[in-house]
């Protein structure tokens, strides 16, 4: 724009006015309020951190504390390793070829000749009473047919179903 009959355009006159605000500053009393204002805001901040960290250390030793407690209560475990159940691999049922989406397996107590009737030893002589059991797992499949079965000796520490 041209500056029109001696009298300045805008743009020179809001220079003018920057040039002379620039030289300005804030006042003493807003310089203090700011920075007082400031330095509080960093105080609280650094309360803040000191609280997350007092939290944090308490919630450590809380946790070791229950941590060390639990395992007093805990049985002992003794050096000899824990024996698991001894189990034959699944052996295929007359209906195991029928499909079936939803397979289960039930473990149920059934009688000791069982064992041999899929060729296997019984782990004592048969000449003890006939009313003892074996454990055995049975896949049944969601149709009710039993597709497979295996056959389980618990643990030495175990008790066997009646």
């Amino acid at each position: 724009m041209k500056e029109s009959e001696g009298r300045p355009s805008l743009d020179t006159a809001l220079r003018a006015m920057a040039e002379d605000e620039a030289q300005l500053g804030a006042s003493a009393g807003i310089e203090a309020r700011l920075l007082a204002e400031v330095r509080s805001i960093a105080v609280a901040r650094r309360r803040r951190m000191a609280m997350a960290a007092f939290a944090a250390a308490a919630a450590a030793v809380v946790l070791f504390a229950l941590w060390i407690g639990s395992r007093r209560f805990l049985p002992s475990r003794s050096s000899k390793a824990r024996v698991a159940e001894v189990t034959t691999d699944f052996m295929p049922l007359a209906y195991s070829s029928v499909p079936s989406t939803n397979l289960q397996v039930v473990r149920l107590a059934v009688p000791r000749t069982a064992l041999v009737s899929f060729g296997l030893t019984p782990p004592e002589p048969l000449e003890r009473a006939s009313a003892d059991t074996v454990l055995a797992d049975v896949l049944v499949g969601d149709d009710g047919l039993a597709r497979a079965v295996r056959f389980v000796r618990p643990a030495a520490d175990q008790e066997q179903m009646p």
